[in-house]
């Protein structure tokens, strides 16, 4: 059975047969392996909807596009140039890895659709109203989308912080100083890391609930979840250029 997953911000999954084809809207933060959960779980309704088509052999989950560091990283170095370029203009912005432009609406308040980040035209007249309102954007959609990913990892691990906050930390993609109190404050810019880095700031800030210091048992409490965190950490350091924005 194939299977087409498109991104949305609604926190909604919803799926139908189109040529058959499963098609799956799915919020955008919902992980492949969680989506995977959801349709093993409606398996009755997908057999008994399902367009009578030749079936691939196995379930097979397909990114509707490329894969997150496809997405993120510009084919070329002109391109890339381009983007940061529009980036630090404010025409241009990073969520969930992926480039967004922005233009003006004339409603009161910002919001996405599709590629595109609409903020209020009172505000796009200069580049730092602009900024300002992408930041403003950024920190409300970290609050809700990242913190739930936050959540679901603590359910996980049966350790869910007590406080998390998102705001704008110098330095670092999480400040855990109070981590002994599970208290978590990430830098709201988070949002714009694609998945897998997302997912690294995160463990990386739950290993320091039981391992203050960067010693064995952090790392090894890492690589229990990440396996190839050493390669995530060196990725993580191409996005330093978000900070200075």
């Amino acid at each position: 059975m194939r299977v087409e997953i498109t991104g949305t911000f609604k926190k909604i999954v919803k799926m139908r047969f189109e040529n058959g084809i499963l098609k799956v809207v799915a919020n955008r933060f919902l992980s492949d392996k969680k989506i995977k959960e959801i349709i093993e779980e409606n398996i009755d309704w997908i057999n008994a909807h399902k367009t009578s088509v030749k079936e691939e052999p196995k379930p097979q989950i397909e990114k509707a596009k490329n894969d997150d560091k496809e997405r993120c990283c510009p084919q070329s170095k002109d391109s890339q140039g381009q983007l940061v370029q529009d980036m630090f203009a404010a025409r241009q912005t990073l969520i969930l890895g992926d480039p967004v432009n922005i233009a003006s609406c004339s409603s009161g308040c910002s919001y996405l659709d599709g590629k595109t980040l609409y903020i209020s035209e009172k505000f796009y007249a200069n580049r730092d109203s602009r900024l300002k309102a992408v930041k403003s954007f950024l920190k409300k959609l970290a609050a809700s989308g990242v913190a739930d990913e936050v959540a679901d990892f603590g359910s996980k691990t049966a350790m869910c912080p007590v406080k998390i906050e998102f705001r704008e930390n110098n330095g670092s993609w999480v400040k855990c100083s109070l981590a002994n109190q599970r208290i978590l404050c990430f830098d709201f810019r988070i949002v714009q890391l694609p998945q897998q880095l997302r997912k690294y700031v995160i463990v990386h800030a739950f290993a320091h609930f039981s391992h203050p210091l960067h010693d064995c048992g952090f790392w090894k409490f890492v690589s229990e979840f990440l396996p190839d965190y050493r390669i995530l950490a060196s990725e993580l350091d191409e996005y330093k250029i978000l900070k200075d924005i």
